[in-house]
This record gives structure tokens, sequence and C-alpha cells, in this order.
């Protein structure tokens, strides 16, 4: 990472998580409540697609739900034009509620016209990202829900890097297609 990078995300963090206006390149530490703000301003201001992977996204429950505010603000991007796409969750274990929760919030996202496909339920995807118009990355702990995005303490990144945009995006496609785990084997 480059230093100018390093000093943007230690500003960031020492000015209390308040995510400013990034240039290309940067990385920007989102702690807490920085998060959706910065997710809600990518996603408005997204010109041609939004990509999202999630373990869980949970929609339900009234209008003031920060969850559901992010499925509208999702079909309000497919409206203008905005290819969207969720990559959900799927693998049900036994006593876990996520695959129903996601599959709930699915239908919703349907409705308001969003493309939404789940990854192989044999096998469990724990990420939590979203890439915006094949450049901003945003990568961490927050799933979408009215407890993380309210509530938790939770740490994301954002990232402008069209060239890490690009894997997560392979990565996400992968899932859709229930594609093989990744990475180096220990």
């Amino acid at each position: 990472m480059k230093i100018g990078a390093v000093l943007a995300v230690l500003w960031v963090w020492w000015a209390g998580g308040v995510a400013a206006a990034a240039p290309t390149g940067s990385v920007v530490l989102l702690t807490d409540a920085a998060f959706e703000p910065a997710v809600r301003q990518a996603i408005a201001e997204a010109q041609e697609e939004v990509v999202v992977g999630l373990y869980l996204f949970k929609a339900d429950g009234p209008p003031s739900n920060h969850a559901r505010q992010m499925a509208e603000l999702l079909g309000k991007a497919a409206a203008r034009g905005i290819r969207v796409r969720v990559v959900l969750e799927s693998a049900n274990r036994g006593g876990d509620d996520v695959v129903q929760i996601n599959h709930h919030t699915a239908k919703l996202l349907r409705d308001l016209g969003v493309e939404v496909v789940f990854d192989d339920p044999q096998r469990r995807s724990h990420g939590k990202f979203l890439v915006v118009d094949r450049r901003i990355v945003f990568v961490g702990s927050h799933n979408w829900t009215d407890s993380a995005l309210r509530y938790n303490h939770e740490v994301s990144v954002r990232v402008d890097d069209p060239a890490l945009a690009r894997q997560l995006l392979d990565y996400a496609e992968g899932l859709a297609k229930g594609a093989p785990r990744r990475g180096v084997p220990r």
C-alpha cells in the first residue's frame, strides 16, 4: 500500500471514522457508522453497475430499517438503468436463519428490479463486499442488517482500484456459478 493511502486511512481513523471524498487509488477506513453513508453515496452516484455480495442481508421490518433502505436504494439504482446484482449466501446449516432471511430479502430486491443470485448451497460464503462501476470496492465486516448498520462495531474499507474491483467481480461471478474455493490451501 502506498504511504499516501496509509496516511489517508490513519487520518480517517483519527478523525473518528468519517469518510471524505477519496481520490483514485485511495484506501479509506470506514468504522462503525461511517460505512453506510459512504456506501449510499457510491450507489447513488453509480453510472453503470453495482455488484453486492453478502452473507446476510436482512431487509425486513419498517421503512426505518437501514438495511431495507439499502435495498430500496439498490432498487432506485436499477430503476435509473444501473445494472444491480446481489449475490447472497444460501448454505443451510440446520438451525440457521440466514438462508430464510436472504430468500425473503431476495424477493423484496427482485420486486424492486434488482437481479439476485445465490451462491452454492454446499459451501458457505461469508464475504461482505460491494463493487461500484468496476472501480470502487467496499470490503469488510458489515452485513446489511439494521444491527450492523446502526449499532454494531464494524470495520470496512473503501478502495478506489479498478484492478481490485475486477478481481472481486470475478470472485462474485464465481460465487454465482458455484465455483470451487479459491486461494492457496494450507
